[in-house]
């Protein structure tokens, strides 16, 4: 999985990500520099809304999101 401080790999701390093409809830998104396996898609996605969610805990105005994964986290 990913470190709870936003979204670099565990084993060697690159931020990139591996998604493969043909995505379905149960696909391996791996990290782009060492290929750990960081979790589903689904599993995936939802860290990134928990990343999201903190961020604006920690903000005084809205955090825009254009990126669509970030999605289901409206009120982001």
């Amino acid at each position: 999985m990913l470190r709870l401080d936003w979204f670099h790999c565990e084993d060697c701390g690159s931020p990139g990500v591996s998604i493969p093409q043909a995505l379905t809830d149960a696909s391996i998104v791996s990290c782009a520099n060492c290929g750990y396996r960081i979790g589903t898609w689904a599993e995936y996605r939802r860290h990134v809304d928990l990343a999201l969610r903190a961020e604006q805990a920690r903000k005084t105005s809205r955090v825009i999101v254009a990126d669509p994964i970030g999605c289901g986290a409206a009120g982001v």
